[in-house]
């Protein structure tokens, strides 16, 4: 079953990050990610927030896309992509440094990376180089190098910049994994065996058929590659690698792939699988030993992959 994703509207949420030590360069992008500054790596279709020095000084405050098709100009600011081709990327948002906590902090750019611009070789080898560059009101910032691979997964969080969640940064930042009727999947509203939940995500590259760039999917859009699960019934478990056995090979997602109306956003259904004997009940223990999350699921593809923890009730 394709869920609706209601609980979703795409904005940048409002997290300074500082760039002390960086190049104060005008219009220079320090890093990229979801919630602070990193190596950027891309795949195909991705929702990523882009952070950049010296960008969004004639901006009053954020300016966003809304929904539909995606312009590839906010408030003067474009952001250009080059592999042998030039291309705009889109953009969802731009929220200026002074917006964030003045001058000191970077300017956070929402775009998506376009899905033409990298492609897998067939038989695997090198690709063409990708650089990007952002652009204010005509002047054209430092070039940055981009890392492109067939997928970048990564579920969304509360605390992600990218796609809003239902909270703000508090610490800990629930997964955006949700019940058929959209509800989050929480200790106050577990999961129950056999369930079918649906996690929200960006990064799982090319689709089949394909859909354009900065254009929401009109129906729900298999993924071109396919990604493997599994299950780690330990409590409060962090995200791991599915294996890669050819012997007893990982489960896959009953779906994989975008989510209609909302450009970028993919999802991933699966069932809540039995849980073993001795699994401990969400919210047991005390301090240290409390127990948050009593399964993570983890989502596996070629070249990466991510978590969510999540709550399911016990007998």
């Amino acid at each position: 079953m394709i869920h609706l994703a209601t609980r979703f509207i795409f904005i940048v949420a409002a997290v300074a990050v500082s760039a002390l030590g960086q190049n104060t360069s005008p219009n220079t992008i320090v890093g990229a990610g979801y919630l602070y500054p990193a190596p950027i790596s891309v795949a195909p279709g991705q929702v990523i927030t882009l952070f950049a020095m010296g960008v969004g000084s004639t901006l009053a405050r954020p300016v966003s896309a809304g929904a539909g098709n995606l312009p590839t100009s906010l408030g003067g600011i474009s952001v250009t992509i080059q592999q042998g081709a030039t291309i705009a990327a889109p953009i969802l948002q731009a929220t200026p440094a002074t917006t964030l906590c003045g001058p000191s902090c970077v300017t956070a750019i929402t775009i998506q990376i376009p899905y033409e611009l990298y492609q897998v070789p067939p038989n695997g080898g090198l690709t063409q180089g990708i650089e990007l560059f952002v652009t204010e009101n005509g002047m054209a910032g430092n070039w940055k190098d981009l890392n492109s691979v067939p997928d970048q997964v990564h579920i969304l969080t509360d605390c992600d910049t990218v796609i809003g969640g239902s909270g703000s940064w508090s610490g800990r930042c629930p997964w955006e994994v949700t019940h058929a009727n959209g509800r989050l999947v929480s200790t106050a509203n577990p999961a129950l065996v056999g369930e079918e939940l649906v996690a929200y995500a960006v990064g799982l590259g090319a689709t089949n058929p394909t859909v354009q760039t900065g254009q929401p999917a009109t129906q729900p859009t298999p993924t071109a590659e396919t990604f493997r699960l599994s299950f780690n019934f330990e409590a409060n478990a962090l995200p791991s690698a599915p294996p890669l056995s050819q012997v007893n090979p990982a489960p896959i997602p009953l779906f994989t792939g975008l989510t209609p109306g909302y450009p970028g956003l993919y999802q991933i259904n699966f069932v809540v699988p039995n849980m073993p004997a001795g699994s401990r009940a969400c919210g047991s223990g005390q301090g240290l030993d409390l127990v948050n999350t009593n399964l993570t699921v983890n989502v596996g593809g070629r070249t990466s992959f991510d978590g969510a923890a999540i709550c399911v009730s016990l007998p």
